[in-house]
């Protein structure tokens, strides 16, 4: 009896000892895993948004550059009938895919007011940075545009200025990410699931390699008898 009692502790100890090893096992590898592929999604979409925004730079320079200020003052809706032709075949987009979504929108700036006067884009005109900010935030003596956002958003709002040097009109051009973080997440979700399955894989094998002799000796064992 002490002998069966002292082989049973001992399988059970096996047992415990296994169950521990297989659940650390596990934990490290999806934390490793996660620690790695998250620190590469951070880094490349760094790097992305690093390039986009020198993009947007880039576009804003030369949109603020084609709209003429005097133009828009003088003839507000003319202006704006214009401008939407001239600036849907100067941002046009020729990207099959994209991992952001851009909108802009020119306002018409009297008075200490805006108005809408075109806009272009899934983002509606009260959706825009310049609709819900204080005119502070980008209004200044240079007409220097103005760079704001979120973690998932980008704008670029550049103060239009007539010849007199005084602001009649302000663009803004956003840029979401929202695509990008949807992909990220998506990206992470796949590679710790596959993880999850191949750890488990080993488990499965590891236990069956464990149990199948046992079993082959038993039925030996019968045979016997």
């Amino acid at each position: 009896m002490d002998n069966r009692s002292a082989n049973q502790t001992d399988v059970l100890n096996r047992v415990i000892r296994t169950v521990i090893l297989i659940i650390v096992s596990l934990l490290l590898s999806i934390l490793s895993v996660s620690f790695a592929v998250h620190h590469m999604r951070l880094q490349f979409e760094t790097e992305f948004r690093n390039t986009t925004d020198n993009k947007l730079s880039s576009i804003c320079d030369v949109v603020g550059m084609t709209l003429d200020g005097d133009e828009i003052a003088a003839d507000p809706s003319n202006a704006a009938v214009k401008y939407n032709d001239v600036l849907a075949l100067m941002l046009a987009d020729t990207t099959t895919e994209s991992y952001t979504t851009e909108s802009y929108a020119l306002f018409l700036y009297t008075e200490g007011r805006l108005s809408v006067l075109m806009s272009h884009g899934p983002e509606a005109p009260e959706s825009f940075e310049v609709a819900s900010r204080d005119i502070s935030d980008w209004l200044n003596i240079d007409n220097n545009p103005t760079t704001v956002g979120t973690s998932t958003t980008e704008s670029i709002l550049v103060p239009i200025a007539d010849s007199t040097g005084r602001c009649v009109a302000v663009f803004e051009y956003k840029c979401s990410f929202n695509n990008l973080k949807q992909m990220g997440d998506n990206f992470e979700s796949k590679i710790l699931t596959s993880v999850i399955i191949t750890v488990a894989c080993g488990i499965v094998v590891y236990i069956i390699q464990l149990l199948v002799p046992k079993f082959i000796n038993a039925g030996k064992r019968g045979q016997r008898l």
